[in-house]
C-alpha cells in the first residue's frame, strides 16, 4: 500500500502544481474505498486546497442516473422503452416516428445536439442558455439525422428529453427524484442538481482554463439538469461507483439495467449502454463515462472483472501539463496493475502506418470531413478535429486507429472506405482537389428558415469568414479555411458547452445556391442564398 501511495503522489504531481488548479481521486476495489488522494487548489482566490469532499460538477456522467431512474419506471410497468416519448410528452411528436425511449438512452436518435446548434443560431458561449432554450432549438430541427436504432450520435438533448419524460410519467423533477430514489438511499448527503453553471458551489471550488501563461476563471452560462446537473464530491461517487458494482445489494436493482449495451437495429454490437459506454476489449469489461465544462472535467471508470472502480476530477480545462481526468485514471489504472483497457494489447507488434495518399477526403452525404497526413513519417487521420495515430490492420490495406475503433482502406486512387465501429458508421469518402488557387466561390447572406438564422460568409481580401445571426444573438465571426471551390471549414473553439462544436464542414452546391453544414454533432444544416450568388 505504501508503494501506491507513492505511485499515485507521483501521478499527481505531474498533473498538477500545489499552487494551480487541481486534482482529486478516488479508487475502490473490492466494494470498499481503497484509497482517496488530492493536490492544489478549488479557488485561487481564497487557495482553498481540493479534496475527497469538494464539491464539483461531473457534467455528463449525470446521464447514467436519469438513465437509471428510467429503468426504474420501467420495471414498475409506467415506461415502455419501445414507446415513442410522444405518449408521456405531447409536443414531442415533432421527433422521427420511428424514435423510441431506447433510443434516447443509447444515444442511438440522430437528433443534432442543442448545444452545438446554438452557437450556428447566433450564440456567444458565455452567454445564458437556459432548458427552455434547449427546448426551443430541438423543436426547430427536431429530424434525426439517420433512422434511429441504425447508428450511434453523442447527443446532450437526449437525456434533457428523457428527464422531461420522467417528470411527465411521474410527477417528480429530477432533482427530487435522484435525492429520493438514489442520494439517500446509498448516503451521498454531498451530491445535488445544479442546474445553473453560473452559480457558485459550495465549498467555494471555481473552474479555470490556462491561457496566455496564466490560469483565468472560466464563465459560464449553460443550464442544464438530466443531461449533466449533477455537483457531487469524490466521496459520494464512490459510493454511486460501488452501487454499479452490486446494485441488488445496495436495494438498487434496477441500477443494474444501465451496464447493458443492447445491439443496433442490423444487430452489430453497441458500446453505449443506458448513459453509460460499456467497452469490451480483449475479454475486459468497463464501465465509464467523461465529463466536460469549460473549466471542470470528470471521469469515471469501473474495471468490472477486476472490481476496481477509479473517479477523477479536475477543474481546469487547457492544463499546460496535458493530463486530464482519463489520462490520469489511466496512471491509476496501470499503479494498481490494471491494464488500460482502452490500448490494444497488441501496439507493441504493432507497426504505425504511414499514408499513401495524404489529403482532405471528404463524404457531404454524411457530414464528414477527414485529413490524412503523415505527422514524423507516420499516418494520422483527423476525422472532424479529433486526431488518431494509425497501425497497420491485419486486413491487407486498411490501417486503423490503436483501439480499432476507426478504420480506413483506399478503395480507388481517389477514395478511402471509413468505418467507426462504435458508431456504426461505414461512408465512402472523396479525395479533394485541394491544389493552390482554389477559391471557395461564396459571399453574402445565407439563410435558413427552419431555425430562423442567417449566415453571413464575409470576404477580406482573400480571407473569408463567416458570422451567424439568429435567435440567440449575433455570434462571433469565425476564420474560413478553403480546400476548394465546393468546400471550405471553420473551427469553433468555444461553445456554450465543452466540448466546443469544433470543425465544421461547409459544402457550397452553386447550382441550388445553398451552403450545408456539418459539425460532428450536428449534421447537414442547409442554408439558402438570400440574394443573387456573387462570383
Amino acid at each position: 500500500m505504501k508503494q501506491l501511495h507513492s505511485s499515485i503522489s507521483r501521478i499527481l504531481a505531474k498533473a498538477v502544481n500545489k499552487d494551480e488548479p487541481g486534482i482529486a481521486i478516488g479508487v475502490t476495489r473490492g466494494g470498499s474505498v481503497l484509497l482517496t488522494a488530492s493536490r492544489g487548489l478549488a479557488s485561487l482566490a481564497t487557495r482553498e486546497p481540493i479534496t475527497s469532499s469538494t464539491p464539483f460538477r461531473i457534467c455528463s456522467i449525470t446521464k447514467q442516473f436519469i438513465c437509471a431512474l428510467i429503468w426504474r419506471e420501467v420495471e414498475a410497468g409506467r415506461i415502455e422503452l419501445d414507446a415513442h416519448p410522444s405518449r408521456y410528452v405531447s409536443w414531442m411528436v415533432c421527433f422521427d416516428s420511428t424514435l423510441t425511449i431506447r433510443h434516447l438512452m443509447q444515444n442511438q436518435s440522430g437528433i443534432r445536439d442543442q448545444w452545438v446548434l446554438a452557437m450556428i443560431m447566433g450564440a456567444k458561449a458565455e452567454q445564458p442558455f437556459t432548458l427552455a432554450d434547449g427546448v426551443h432549438v430541438m423543436t426547430r430541427a427536431p429530424e434525426s439525422m439517420f433512422a434511429p436504432g441504425h447508428q450511434s450520435l453523442y447527443c446532450n438533448g437526449n437525456f434533457e428529453l428523457l428527464g422531461l419524460v420522467y417528470e411527465a410519467v411521474t410527477g417528480e423533477d429530477f432533482a427530487t427524484a435522484l435525492r429520493a430514489h438514489i442520494l439517500l438511499p446509498l448516503g451521498m448527503s454531498d451530491t445535488f442538481v445544479g442546474v445553473d453553471t453560473a452559480q457558485p458551489l459550495p465549498g467555494g471550488a471555481r473552474g479555470y482554463r490556462y491561457l496566455k501563461g496564466r490560469w483565468v476563471e472560466e464563465v459560464n452560462g449553460l443550464h442544464w439538469s438530466a443531461s449533466a446537473g449533477i455537483v457531487t464530491t469524490i466521496d459520494d461517487l464512490l459510493k454511486w461507483d460501488r452501487c454499479l458494482r452490486d446494485p441488488m445489494a445496495l436495494g438498487l436493482p434496477w441500477v443494474e439495467r444501465i451496464k447493458a449495451a443492447e445491439p443496433f437495429s442490423d444487430g452489430n454490437a453497441a458500446a453505449y449502454a443506458s448513459g453509460i459506454n460499456h467497452w469490451v476489449v480483449k475479454d475486459r469489461a468497463l464501465l465509464t463515462h467523461q465529463g466536460a465544462l469549460r473549466g471542470w472535467r470528470s471521469a469515471l471508470l469501473r474495471f468490472v472483472k477486476e472490481d476496481i472502480g477509479i473517479c477523477v476530477f479536475m477543474n481546469r480545462t487547457q492544463s499546460p501539463s496535458g493530463v486530464f481526468p482519463a489520462l490520469a485514471a489511466h496512471s491509476v489504472a496501470k499503479a494498481l496493475g490494471v491494464a488500460p483497457v482502452w490500448s490494444n494489447s497488441r501496439t507493441k507488434t504493432r507497426s504505425r502506418a504511414r499514408i499513401t495518399k495524404p489529403g482532405w477526403y471528404c463524404s457531404p452525404q454524411h457530414g464528414l470531413l477527414v485529413q490524412l497526413r503523415n505527422q514524423a513519417g507516420k499516418g494520422v487521420a483527423a476525422l472532424q478535429r479529433n486526431a488518431s495515430s494509425l497501425f497497420q490492420s491485419q486486413t491487407p490495406g486498411v490501417v486503423e486507429s490503436e483501439d480499432q475503433h476507426l478504420r480506413i482502406a483506399l478503395v480507388s486512387q481517389e477514395h478511402i472506405r471509413l468505418s467507426m465501429t462504435e458508431a456504426n458508421v461505414t461512408a465512402v469518402l472523396h479525395r479533394l482537389d485541394t491544389g493552390k488557387g482554389k477559391r471557395f466561390q461564396a459571399n453574402g447572406s445565407y439563410r435558413c428558415e427552419q431555425i430562423a438564422t442567417t449566415m453571413h460568409i464575409l470576404r477580406h481580401g482573400a480571407r473569408l469568414s463567416v458570422q451567424f445571426e439568429g435567435p440567440f444573438g449575433t455570434g462571433v465571426a469565425y476564420e474560413v479555411s478553403v480546400l476548394n471551390a465546393q468546400t471550405a471549414y471553420c473551427d469553433i473553439d468555444r461553445g456554450v458547452d465543452e466540448t466546443p462544436p469544433g470543425r465544421a464542414l461547409l459544402v457550397l452546391d452553386r447550382r441550388q445556391q445553398t451552403v450545408e453544414i456539418s459539425f460532428a454533432l450536428a449534421r447537414r444544416v442547409v442554408f439558402r442564398r438570400v440574394a443573387g450568388l456573387s462570383q
